[in-house]
């Protein structure tokens, strides 16, 4: 986490989905290998396998954490890095990209979001290094890495006018099959004692020990390296932990590498990043995509931004679903809490840590009106992000719970 002040913006909004359960509760369903729109985890069967639920995305709302559309209540959850990291719920922010294990889902109506009890929360980000480059009006290359930034990009500690070469930033968001990074969250950081890239091996010499990803070169060679009990290989997916500072080759000195973590089977699951094609097996986020469920030719190209719903069966998410993601959705903010900071003459409230604008006559105002609006008034706020993460977010609808 940051030692900087906070920011006044870092959110994101809910896209409503009811994650959808591929089988029955009872029965079992053959499962052809491939087909459809191409796939490929190789799964030749399905049972009723695990309960529950599992979602990787980034965080878009408060009042509990929003995760692809799903309210999940954080309260008992346990919190951490990718790392193993102990965490707690109030470390969570706005934009983070999260992978979240949680009991059955139970369907919204209306204005009310579908819910579940989270058990497990693990912040997942993809950069922590030094800015190298600003290449144009929403491109930096971080750590060897092309980072893009959209409406739906957060910002904390920093915006994207004022990041400057050589600034630390702690990145999430998505990559695709060529490493760039969709950017959900930007945080400056004041220092850091180790940087961090999770990607997609490639251009390995295993007698030097050195490998690629993105534009960054790593070496491995050290004797305290910990590395994982699988060899390494071109197309694996990794985090990687190095020193900050290069050798002088040029290269990162690795102290510490991770796959992903295995994932049990859920009857209900959905994954949110960017469709790649990784060998022949398509991928979301590291989590390899089945499609013979299917139907032929409705299957996005690969390098789209993609919600997959289904079920997760032996490590691989077998899909009844696919969306494309529109990045102005993710723009949105939902929060949840007590009003906090209420300035009438601004027109500015702060909920959750999170700036907001209203303007009377514009901003909707439900169950309430401006008079009604004080400190410790428990709301609910959505509104649009701020260009760039410069200002408050703008309210489009405050209603008082």
């Amino acid at each position: 986490m940051s030692d900087l002040p906070a920011s006044s913006v870092a959110p994101l909004v809910p896209r409503r989905r009811v994650l959808v359960s591929l089988l029955s509760a009872a029965g079992v369903m053959a499962l052809p290998s491939c087909g459809g729109g191409g796939g490929g985890g190789g799964v030749a069967g399905v049972d009723t396998g695990g309960t529950g639920s599992f979602s990787i995305g980034s965080i878009v709302g408060f009042g509990s954490i929003i995760v692809n559309g799903v309210r999940f209540e954080d309260n008992a959850a346990r919190v951490a890095d990718d790392a193993g990291g102990v965490l707690s719920a109030n470390d969570l922010r706005l934009g983070m990209v999260v992978r979240v294990q949680a009991g059955t889902i139970t369907p919204g109506s209306g204005d009310v979001l579908p819910s579940a009890t989270a058990t497990s929360i693990i912040v997942e980000s993809e950069i922590k290094g030094r800015v190298e480059s600003k290449t144009g009006t929403d491109t930096l290359v971080v750590f060897g890495q092309t980072v893009k930034v959209n409406a739906a990009t957060v910002f904390e500690n920093v915006t994207f006018a004022t990041i400057a070469v050589g600034n630390i930033l702690e990145v999430s968001g998505f990559a695709d099959a060529a490493g760039v990074i969709t950017a959900t969250r930007i945080e400056r950081e004041g220092a850091a004692n180790e940087f961090k890239v999770r990607g997609v091996i490639a251009n390995l010499d295993a007698v030097n020990r050195t490998f690629q990803i993105g534009s960054a070169t790593f070496i491995f060679a050290g004797s305290g390296v910990r590395l994982p009990a699988t060899p390494l290989q071109n197309g694996q997916f990794v985090r990687v932990r190095t020193t900050t500072l290069q050798n002088a080759a040029g290269q990162w000195v690795v102290t510490r590498i991770d796959l992903r973590d295995a994932v049990e089977d859920r009857g209900e699951a959905e994954v949110e990043g960017i469709l790649v094609q990784n060998g022949t097996a398509l991928q979301v986020n590291g989590i390899t995509i089945d499609t013979s469920r299917l139907a032929a030719g409705s299957v996005p190209a690969v390098g789209q931004k993609v919600e997959v719903e289904g079920q997760l069966v032996n490590g691989v998410l077998v899909a009844s679903k696919i969306k494309l993601e529109d990045a102005n959705e993710g723009a949105q903010v939902d929060v949840r809490g007590a009003a906090s900071a209420v300035n009438k003459t601004a027109q500015t409230l702060v909920v959750r840590g999170l700036t907001f604008h209203y303007t009377p006559g514009v901003t909707e105002f439900r169950n309430g009106t401006v008079d009604t609006l004080v400190d410790g008034a428990n709301v609910r706020v959505r509104g649009t992000l701020p260009t760039g993460g410069a200002g408050a977010i703008e309210a489009t609808r405050l209603e008082f719970q």
